[in-house]
């Protein structure tokens, strides 16, 4: 395997695993009952995606630049 390919997976494997801890620290912060998001959970959910795409693709635009 090449280096860049490499170096793709671990920051594309590093990224998703951080996204999925925040959707969980969200819904352990946010949680109410009938485990539903209550006061700004949503938004901060939406943010938390928004973040992820952004940062995806700016991490995309620069490894595609080496």
């Amino acid at each position: 395997m090449e280096r860049e390919t490499l170096v793709e997976a671990v920051v594309s494997i590093v990224a998703v695993a951080m996204f999925l801890v925040v959707i969980v620290v969200v819904g352990v912060l946010f949680e109410g009952t009938n485990h539903q998001l209550v006061g700004l959970g949503p938004f901060a959910l939406i943010g938390s995606v928004a973040f992820f795409i952004v940062a995806m693709s700016i991490a995309g635009y620069f490894l595609a630049g080496q």
